[in-house]
């Protein structure tokens, strides 16, 4: 790519991604935003929040023509799972999303991109939070979410995107530590400014070898 080049970023997802509660010059997307610009001055960059909060894969694929196909990104990230591994009593214990509807459309977003000519797609897990009381379904949330994990992993290697695993960084954090990453009872799920930091910091070596990988192909 020359010094004139531009990289288009959509960042797809759900509350985590939009950056919800929070100002905006403190969410992940943004200090990201700010991190690319000051890393790479000769690259002009488009970059996309697509976040909407309470979302699921379902709600996500159904505006993806609009959100991700109309703007052709070079470079993707996804997150969903918080809205689909949850169970509300309205559903008489089921999830939102059934762990095969969540795969099958997270496959379909995976693809769509690609299709539309996105050529680095990053995945990323879903962080531990503090909701630990029994959903509609009589399953503890933190084990739903854990299982919805592992299927964007799994995922990940299937499709040979790329996988920022949030949930394995914040693995060993203890409850005090996770308290100061998300928002304050009876929230205990959306990420708090120094949550977004983390966040930022964890996702910046998969975009920062995206946009290198771009740069390096266009020199090829």
């Amino acid at each position: 790519m020359s010094q004139n080049s531009t990289i288009r970023i959509v960042y797809m997802g759900d509350s985590i991604t939009y950056g919800q509660y929070v100002d905006e010059s403190v969410r992940w997307t943004s200090l990201v935003d700010d991190r690319l610009r000051e890393r790479f001055p000769e690259v002009s960059f488009d970059t996309f929040n697509r976040g909407i909060s309470g979302q699921t894969t379902a709600m996500g694929l159904q505006r993806f023509p609009q959100d991700v196909q109309e703007l052709a990104p070079n470079i993707m990230t996804l997150h969903f799972g918080l809205n689909d591994c949850n169970c509300w009593e309205t559903d008489r214990g089921l999830p939102r999303m059934s762990e095969l509807a969540y795969e099958a459309n997270l496959r379909e977003m995976i693809a769509r991109a690609r299709h539309f000519g996105t050529r680095e797609v990053i995945l990323m897990t879903s962080h531990r939070t503090l909701r630990r009381e029994p959903m509609a379904s009589g399953e503890i949330y933190e084990d739903a979410s854990e299982r919805y994990s592992q299927i964007m992993r799994t995922l990940a290697a299937d499709t040979t995107a790329t996988l920022t695993d949030i949930r394995r960084a914040w693995k060993e954090y203890d409850d005090d530590r996770l308290a100061s990453y998300l928002l304050p009872a009876p929230d205990l799920l959306h990420l708090s400014a120094e949550g977004n930091a983390v966040y930022a910091e964890l996702m910046w070596s998969s975009i920062e070898g995206a946009v290198t990988n771009l740069l390096k192909g266009a020199h090829a």
